[in-house]
């Protein structure tokens, strides 16, 4: 296939997207590679004077799913322009949609995925050697203390009864044996309280200095725990169906051990960078995709197999292989993660915090705005307002993605995403006959992704900016494949 320029432009700028994709701090990139891929679009389109629109099942859904949000953030009872720019990055992401479905990429599409497999890679291993060297950590906001006491902090001799008196009021009650320590950066300094096992990082600001505790939750290579976990939970199943995939194809796949290799690495860095966000929701939606797909190979092998001894000796063999890996992993886990992981079942509502409380505001809104919502973006000021008044701590959205959207888009945009869901799984399931690597890989690792939305979402809002692009683009890979394969088909139709 020749490659003219727009197709050069929509080649580059999806390597570059996906490269920029798990690093929070390259806006700059992510935005250039997605304008090029629209530019090679457009330009497409004029050069060809054709618009070439692929068809899918999914076009009326999201034109009622974008009109409805417009309309929410339009007559939302308070309204702001904050809300039109959230309706943007919902237009851009399923824009993108319709851009990988109309790539025409042909075979160079696996580049883009190689590139997306290397990327998580890349980004999982920065995220671990920042761990290791006590960076890319969470930092939570105490509060701030006055200016005078930079130059108590820069001696490094102590704290006064009146800097302990101003940390106290931001509940930051130190002990004796607390300690100021230096920083590599300038106007920052630490405070280690072994005995409380609490760290501290302060910051001179223009006015004040801010005081954040030092949380052990990996943010890597994102500026937040919660984005890290959202963009795993939604890529590590993905990543995972390649793996399996890899695997199924061993035997007729050329170096078939080295794409296993590599994807079972990247897969295992992924993993420990999960368990290092210690964001529970995302264990959850992981472990349960994770689950379901084990499920049904061990299903299919059973059904294909039936009784034969050597194959079932290999299932089996295999499956004890994954419990002593999951086992071991458990095991070995540091103790801030087993803490973690212990108050999910010791106290499984305890863990839950304040969504049961959030989740009751959501439902008293949902009541009072039920079909236009209350506006794209707006969940804060709404729940602030409507919030009662044992509710101190007000998020910026429902901690629950049905919750969420019915919030703010209303009980019509819920229904219609719910419709969306029927069909991409419908969409999904349409290629459980696949035999090839490529083939395999989307049908599993989609179905992975898509179970770890759907349950991660159920305790959390997982559509932040770069999770709201890369669920589109995921799915644009199921539309864009099956869109491929129909094509070819057909191609062979005319010439027989």
């Amino acid at each position: 296939m020749k490659f003219n320029l727009s197709e050069k432009a929509i080649y580059i700028g999806f390597i570059i997207f996906v490269l920029s994709l798990p690093f929070d701090y390259t806006s700059l990139f992510l935005n250039v590679g997605m304008s090029l891929v629209l530019i090679g679009w457009m330009g497409r389109i004029i050069y060809q004077r054709k618009l070439n629109w692929k068809r899918t099942s999914l076009d009326i859904p999201i034109a009622l799913f974008l009109t409805l949000a417009l309309v929410a953030s339009v007559l939302a009872p308070n309204p702001a322009t904050s809300s039109l720019g959230y309706f943007w990055k919902l237009l851009r992401a399923t824009l993108l949609f319709y851009a990988v479905i109309h790539n025409r990429l042909g075979i160079r599409w696996r580049h883009v995925l190689i590139t997306f497999f290397a990327a998580a890679g890349i980004s999982s291993f920065l995220g671990l050697w920042l761990y290791i060297n006590d960076m890319g950590l969470a930092l939570s906001l105490m509060g701030r203390v006055g200016l005078e006491y930079q130059g108590e902090l820069t001696a490094r001799e102590g704290f006064s009864d009146e800097l302990r008196a101003e940390l106290r009021q931001i509940n930051i009650p130190l002990t004796e044996s607390a300690s100021i320590l230096e920083t590599k950066k300038t106007d920052e300094w630490r405070i280690d309280d072994l005995a409380r096992n609490r760290r501290y990082l302060v910051r001179k600001q223009e006015t004040a200095l801010s005081v954040y505790m030092i949380e052990q939750r990996l943010a890597g290579t994102f500026k937040a725990p919660n984005y890290l976990g959202a963009y795993l939970a939604l890529a590590l199943p993905f990543v995972i169906g390649y793996f399996v995939a890899g695997w199924q194809t061993l035997r007729i796949k050329k170096h078939g051990l080295w794409v296993i290799t590599v994807l079972g690495t990247v897969v295992i860095l992924m993993t420990a960078n999960l368990l290092l966000t210690l964001t529970r929701g995302a264990w959850i939606g992981v472990a349960f995709a994770t689950l379901c797909i084990c499920c049904y190979l061990v299903a299919c092998k059973f059904i294909e197999i039936k009784s034969s001894d050597g194959s079932l000796k290999r299932v089996l063999i295999g499956a004890t292989i994954i419990i002593a890996i999951i086992a071991g992993a458990i095991f070995l886990m540091p103790r801030h993660i087993k803490t973690r992981f212990n108050t999910m079942i010791e106290r499984p509502m305890g863990f839950m915090g304040e969504r049961p409380q959030w989740w009751g505001a959501s439902f008293e809104l949902i009541k009072k705005y039920p079909i236009t919502g209350i506006g794209m973006g707006r969940f804060r000021h709404e729940a602030t307002l409507n919030a009662p008044p044992d509710l101190h701590d007000i998020p910026f959205h429902a901690h629950n993605i049905y919750l969420h959207i019915a919030v703010e888009q209303g009980i019509p945009s819920l229904l219609l995403f719910l419709w969306m869901i029927i069909m991409i799984w419908k969409r999904i399931w349409s290629m459980n006959n696949e035999t090839d690597f490529w083939g395999i890989g989307v049908f599993i690792g989609d179905s992975g992704f898509l179970i770890s939305v759907l349950v991660y979402g159920l305790a959390d809002y997982i559509f932040h900016h770069r999770s709201l692009l890369l669920f589109w683009f995921i799915i644009g890979i199921i539309y864009n494949i099956q869109i491929d394969k129909d094509e070819l088909d057909e191609k062979r139709h005319k010439t027989d």
